[in-house]
Formats: C-alpha cells, structure tokens, sequence
C-alpha cells in the first residue's frame, strides 16, 4: 500500500546544496522554478532513493524563514540525518575532501548498526551520515 518516494531538505542556496549532493553521487533529475521566482525545487536521485531540494526566495529579501508559512518553515523539529552506505568510508571521506566538499576529514567511529560511521554536515547543516558494511541484522521486536 505505501512505498517510500523522497526526503525534502529546505536549503539556502540551490546550486551550492545540488553541487555538494552531486558530490555524494547524486544526479539531478528534475527542477522547478515558480513564476515568482520565489521558490526553487531540484529533484536529486541515488538508485532508487530521491532527495528533494527545496529553496525560498522571498520577494523582499529582508523577510525571514518566519514569514514564510508554518510548511515552509525549515526551523522545527524533523529530519534529524539520513544515511549513504559506501562501499570503502576512507577512499569515499578522501574523495569528499579532494573535491573540496569537505575542509577537513572527520573521524571515522565504529558501529553498533554497521561496522564504522561518520557524520557530515551539508552546505546548510543537515547531517548526512556515511556508513560502511557490513550492516548487522536489525531484530524487530515480537
């Protein structure tokens, strides 16, 4: 009955945040532009996943992300991180750092759900985690 179809970020700069996600090995697969030029959207897809990249532009750009209508508004609670497995975490942080995506490596922790980890921040501060095999089976309750 329901699938999974996108994760939606609130970003401020559409280019910077697309290129950054590019980086990570997404391709861009659709943009829309409202006719007020208030609003941009970028659709970015990862094999089946889609990343959903909202940016507000307000017509006078003194008004603040509070003006904006309380499903606008990025400031709440909600996404937290979401995750992207790699299949070697040190060549993947050093490819991030090579192309100037990340200004310093961070460190690599071992895993409880995956055998190691590490949290990135996105150009607007949205945590993408990177994590590597081998995944352990999660137990569902009974």
């Amino acid at each position: 009955m329901f699938s999974f179809h996108h994760v939606t970020l609130s970003v401020r700069d559409l280019s910077v945040s697309e290129d950054f996600y590019k980086g990570l090995g997404f391709e861009s697969v659709y943009r829309w532009q409202d006719e007020a030029d208030q609003l941009q959207i970028c659709h970015l897809q990862l094999g089946l996943a889609v990343l959903e990249l909202y940016c507000f532009r307000p017509e006078n750009e003194s008004e603040t992300i509070s003006d904006f209508p309380p499903w606008a508004s990025g400031f709440r609670l909600g996404l937290r991180h979401f995750a992207l497995q790699v299949s070697d975490l040190d060549e993947a942080l050093s490819a991030l750092h090579g192309a100037g995506l990340l200004a310093e490596k961070p460190s690599v922790v071992c895993g409880q759900s995956c055998a190691r980890y590490v949290f990135i921040m996105d150009p607007d501060g949205n945590g993408v985690e990177l994590l590597e095999g081998p995944l352990v089976n999660i137990q569902r309750p009974e």
